[in-house]
């Protein structure tokens, strides 16, 4: 390989490493860590969440609405593609157990997929008391 040629081939490699850090970058980017995460119920209504423990805290996004906010074992909330679902936070074993509102098997996870105020999907998981989320 000549003088050029190596120098081609190690501009390429380079070129190939720092489009790899910046797509590894962009993805840890969209991840961060959050109090409560902004969601759609089955009924399309906007609502927050929080954990304390094993269970939640609601608060409606409507201002007018704030008398309807309180404390449940669980969080029912449109997922991606906007199926019901039904989930509870086992704070022992730091897992949710999803249920599908339709009928049918549920299952455990570590992670909750959720559409926001905006139909944005997004993908949560606890650490100790926050929520980290990321867009899929």
């Amino acid at each position: 390989m000549t003088g050029s040629g190596v120098w081609a081939a190690g501009a390429a490699a380079l070129a190939l490493g720092l489009a790899a850090m910046g797509a590894a970058t962009g993805a840890a980017a969209q991840e961060r860590w959050v109090e409560e995460i902004h969601y759609v119920t089955c009924d399309g209504s906007q609502w927050s969440a929080t954990l304390d423990g094993d269970r939640f805290w609601h608060f409606p996004r409507d201002p007018d609405a704030q008398a309807e906010r309180h404390e449940s074992g669980n969080i029912r909330y449109r997922t991606w593609g906007g199926g019901c679902w039904n989930a509870t936070w086992d704070a022992r074993s730091r897992t949710f157990f999803h249920t599908p509102m339709a009928g049918g098997a549920g299952h455990p996870d570590t992670i909750l997929n959720y559409e926001d105020w905006s139909g944005v999907r997004w993908t949560a998981r606890r650490n100790r008391d926050d929520w980290i989320v990321r867009r899929p």
